[in-house]
């Protein structure tokens, strides 16, 4: 298992992540989503808000839309991978808290960080993660 250093969203953070987003929705939904959509993302939107996320985060702890981010930094300090979690975005929903995301670089699928991001941002719901505990999305191809 890889170790890594976790730590809340920061400003130094926000452009590495923003790239690193960028590049993984495009190599992840491509196929599943039109091309349109994918080459119709702007990355340097995507680095500004970013940027408006760790300048809340390092303000209020949290994003403006109540997420808590946490960021996976390799041995080098290099940004790798983020969770998210927050309210529930859903009516009735079957827990207080949502997983809102969790990506990581391709390059270290396997590792073990994403099972280390998951317990750093849901201690109490690890292991053992259900559809009754945390809410996530299945995307399907489209067309």
């Amino acid at each position: 298992m890889t170790m890594v250093r976790i730590d809340p969203l920061r400003g130094a953070d926000a452009d590495v992540v923003a790239r690193l987003q960028d590049d993984l929705w495009r190599a992840t939904y491509s196929g599943l989503l039109p091309s349109r959509v994918l080459d119709g993302r702007d990355d340097a939107d995507n680095v500004a808000r970013w940027r408006e996320r760790a300048v809340a985060h390092e303000e209020a702890g949290c994003s403006a839309e109540g997420a808590r981010t946490l960021v996976a930094h390799d041995e080098d300090g290099v940004a790798i991978g983020w969770a998210s979690t927050g309210p529930p975005r859903d009516d009735n929903p079957p827990t207080d808290t949502e997983l809102w995301s969790l990506y990581l670089a391709s390059r270290h699928h396997g590792s073990g960080v994403a099972e280390q991001l998951m317990e750093a941002v849901l201690p109490s719901r690890h292991p053992r993660l259900g559809a009754d505990e945390v809410r996530m999305v299945r995307l399907r191809p489209a067309g």
